[in-house]
């Protein structure tokens, strides 16, 4: 399990990249890892079908398409090879997982980038682990 990150002042936000060509799939194996129950949805902005997880606490986690062909556009573009998104939101005074561990766990199962905080206009290199 991954260690926990003492509750802080600031939302913490996590944003990995999996290469996994169906989401379906990728939620059956990330829900575990997690520790959660998805709730599966279908909307045309997120892509289509995607997963998500809310608390009372105000912790989001979401599981969207990289590509959302309704608008012909892409969440993150320099991530192209990973197709599938995982979105983690914890709100300030919530316990947030190391982000580091997380990639650990992911990376035992799929191949995982972590992608950093406002990627879509950083021109850098992606942190890929192989």
């Amino acid at each position: 399990m991954a260690k926990r990150q003492v509750g802080t002042s600031q939302m913490v936000t996590y944003r990995f990249g999996f290469r996994y060509d169906d989401i379906h799939t990728a939620a059956k194996v990330i829900r575990p890892l997690l520790k959660i129950r998805w709730k599966k949805l279908n909307d045309k902005f997120w892509g289509g079908d995607y997963y998500l997880k809310m608390s009372k606490s105000g912790v989001i986690i979401k599981l969207h398409h990289n590509y959302e062909a309704h608008f012909d556009h892409w969440l993150q573009p320099d991530y192209k090879s990973f197709p599938i998104l995982l979105f983690m939101q914890y709100p300030p005074g919530e316990e947030a997982p190391d982000q580091i561990d997380l990639l650990a766990q992911f990376m035992s199962v799929v191949k995982t980038v972590i992608i950093p905080p406002n990627s879509d206009a950083w021109d850098g290199g992606a942190q890929v682990m192989e």
